[in-house]
């Protein structure tokens, strides 16, 4: 299963990206997301302010089992 990421520059800043995932949002260095998503994912940015780009999703809390005991 995979999941979008939706990044954008952060307002006022020149190496500071918003990167929005379905958990929330996060401010991420231009540098280490060049290194994991790559100079072409960069330059889309440069040239529109906005990429989006797929990864492997994170994997969701199972819900936790509740046991149950008697106490004899």
């Amino acid at each position: 299963m995979t999941e979008t990421l939706h990044v954008r520059w952060k307002p006022g800043t020149l190496d500071t990206l918003l990167v929005t995932s379905p958990h929330g949002t996060l401010d991420w260095n231009v540098l280490i997301f060049e290194r994991i998503y790559g100079a072409q994912a960069v330059a889309q940015l440069y040239l529109t302010g906005r990429a989006s780009v797929t990864r492997v999703a994170l994997p969701t809390e199972a819900p936790i089992n509740t046991v149950t005991a008697r106490v004899a």
